[in-house]
């Protein structure tokens, strides 16, 4: 059982994965505004993540994030430009951040969403700007693909995938003939030692 288990294993690690590597992109907000406003499309997919940064320096000027889509709305917590540290680094007031993080949801948010900038100087809203981000749909998970279009993948696989691909089955199969022996030698070696004592 032990030998079947590794070698799926083995199988697993194996096999080519067609997910994409998460992503992070960066929106800078300064005194001149958030750079960019607008995520360039085929930026972000499902499960990418956006970093918004308070970078504005000019006194007392807070920053909130608001992100919409379909109506649903989320807010930032206050973001400041910079936040008081202890002479070990940690922060003094916990709650001040100046970097805010949102990851899309990885199966349910494709789409455009909507990004409002409202900047704060003592505390009295002072400018309001827009920008937007589309996330494309991260398709590896569908199930619905045609037979044409899998056939066409494999072809496109490079051959270093292909070539692991087969050791791992041709590891499988060796893994299984050589536990089936031992299995056999073991039986083999009690009956043995039974026979011998009667």
């Amino acid at each position: 059982m032990r030998t079947l288990f590794a070698t799926l294993v083995i199988i697993l690690l194996a096999t080519p994965v067609a997910a994409h590597e998460l992503a992070v992109f960066t929106v800078i907000v300064n005194s001149e505004g958030a750079n960019p406003a607008n995520i360039p499309d085929e930026s972000l997919k499902e499960g990418d993540s956006a970093w918004f940064w308070m970078k504005d320096s000019t006194e007392n000027t807070t920053l909130v994030v608001e992100i919409e889509r379909d109506g649903a709305t989320l807010r930032s917590p206050v973001l400041h430009y910079e936040c008081e540290l202890h002479d070990n680094g940690t922060k003094v007031d916990e709650s001040c951040n100046n970097r805010f993080d949102y990851t899309f949801n990885q199966y349910n948010s494709a789409g455009q969403w909507n990004i409002t900038f409202l900047k704060y100087v003592n505390n009295e809203l002072s400018e309001t700007s827009n920008g937007s981000v589309i996330i494309q749909a991260d398709l590896h998970d569908e199930q619905d693909m045609g037979e044409q279009q899998e056939s066409a993948s494999v072809e496109k696989l490079p051959n270093s995938q292909v070539a692991a691909g087969m050791l791992a089955i041709v590891s499988l199969i060796a893994m299984a003939m050589l536990a089936t022996k031992l299995d056999r030698d073991k039986k083999k070696d009690y009956t043995v030692g039974f026979q011998e004592e009667e």
